[in-house]
């Protein structure tokens, strides 16, 4: 019995300590809030997963790499900012504005995106796999190379976006391929 009260003691502590790993870290948040960069060295990624950004002005910020896993971001100014390599998996975003910003590599995959503008963005190789997308508007962006699979698009503004192709079984086109 007293082992097993001992062992179970152990496990609580390992997993108080671990919890940022399996949440957001208070000081990326504060950081990030504060700096608008969430970037302490070369390795250094920020942790935000599950993070509740509402009505943030981070226009410029550098979130290369973030783990912005399951995040909601609202009424969020990201304009011209810097998420290379950011895993937005399953986030919700509604209103945010993301134009001019780089989101190349950006994972999105099962996300849902409501009135978001990426205006200008560049979004080359990112992946949308699954994602919902209605009010979205890509004007101008660089598609090249975009993952759009289980898409629908009905509601989405491509003027002038670069890069998209009409063959249905290649990398970045708009149909579905049944090969």
């Amino acid at each position: 019995m007293r082992k097993a009260i001992s062992l179970f003691v152990f496990c609580l502590f390992f997993i108080c300590c671990h919890m940022t790993a399996l949440g957001f870290n208070e000081n990326d948040l504060r950081k990030l809030l504060d700096e608008k960069k969430c970037t302490a060295g070369v390795l250094s990624t920020c942790n935000l997963e599950g993070a509740n950004l509402n009505g943030v002005d981070l226009s410029g910020a550098v979130l290369t790499d973030a783990n912005l896993k399951g995040a909601k971001i609202e009424n969020t100014n990201l304009s011209n900012a810097n998420l290379a390599g950011a895993d937005l998996t399953g986030a919700r975003l509604r209103l945010v504005d993301f134009s001019g910003s780089r989101l190349s590599e950006t994972n999105m995959q099962g996300s849902m995106l409501i009135f978001v503008d990426f205006s200008g963005a560049n979004l080359e190789e990112a992946a949308f796999q699954g994602a919902v997308l209605k009010g979205v508007s890509f004007r101008q962006a660089n598609l090249i190379d975009v993952i759009l699979d289980d898409i629908d698009l009905k509601l989405v503004d491509l003027t002038g976006a670069k890069g998209l192709k009409p063959n249905p079984c290649s990398k970045g086109s708009l149909g579905s391929c049944n090969q």
